[in-house]
């Protein structure tokens, strides 16, 4: 059971889990990685509408979402995804305000999830990483949790009008903080490879889960340290 205490939020937990394992075979790796208390960043690759809800039925700590302004334009909808922990960041900027909230529910010890990619791949290559989780590890201190989705594209792709049946599988790697690998540099070449180290873990979580999904040609190297093997469940 996910570790909330807002009823809303339990309740939606237990039905999109029960419905993801029927449908779409829910698997979880590496739940027992997640810090269950404090401010946390999880910070997933992103292939399909359908990651959100199933990465926070996978996380067993409830999250708080940073969501395209896009989908904050649709009454119920708008007041459900609100109620629900989502509020609205502004793709391809700056966006200050949202930053501001997600480091003020960092501070608060909350889990804040934030796609690393900043929008939806295709399966087949991650994309590069944007700043935002970076900016916000090193700025609030909080440990980030690299995640890995695969199999999201074929439930809900690009384009469909409805989901589908698929197998769904979620990782969630070893935290780290920005500190203990960069001290307190904050040049940019620091930054960027901080990027480079959570999206080559997410990387290497995909090649653990069987179904690999690889960086783009000539994303820069990044040193992994030693993962245990985590545990599965369904």
């Amino acid at each position: 059971m996910v570790r909330s205490d807002d009823r809303l939020y339990r309740a939606g937990w237990v039905l999109v889990r029960g419905f993801a394992r029927l449908v779409w075979r829910l698997e979880v790796a590496g739940a027992e990685r997640v810090p269950l208390q404090g401010g946390l960043i999880v910070a997933p690759n992103h292939l399909s509408l359908l990651d959100p809800p199933i990465i926070g039925c996978a996380c067993p700590r409830e999250l708080r979402y940073l969501a395209k302004a896009e989908l904050f334009h649709y009454g119920l909808f708008t007041r459900l995804i609100r109620r629900l922990g989502a509020f609205p960041v502004e793709r391809g900027t700056a966006d200050v305000r949202a930053i501001k909230t997600a480091l003020q529910q960092l501070q608060e010890g909350r889990a804040v999830l934030i796609f690393i990619e900043g929008t939806r791949g295709d399966g087949k290559q991650l994309l590069p990483p944007t700043p935002g989780v970076t900016l916000l590890a090193r700025q609030s201190g909080a440990p980030v949790v690299p995640t890995a989705i695969v199999g999201s594209e074929r439930a809900w792709p690009k384009g469909a009008k409805l989901p589908r049946r698929a197998h769904i599988q979620v990782a969630f790697g070893m935290p780290l903080t920005y500190r203990e690998v960069f001290g307190e540099r904050t040049d940019r070449a620091a930054r960027d490879a901080f990027s480079e180290l959570v999206m080559a873990r997410i990387e290497a979580l995909t090649y653990e889960l069987g179904r690999p999904i690889p960086r783009a040609q000539g994303a820069q190297s990044a040193e992994i340290p030693f993962d245990p093997a985590p545990r599965r469940t369904v």
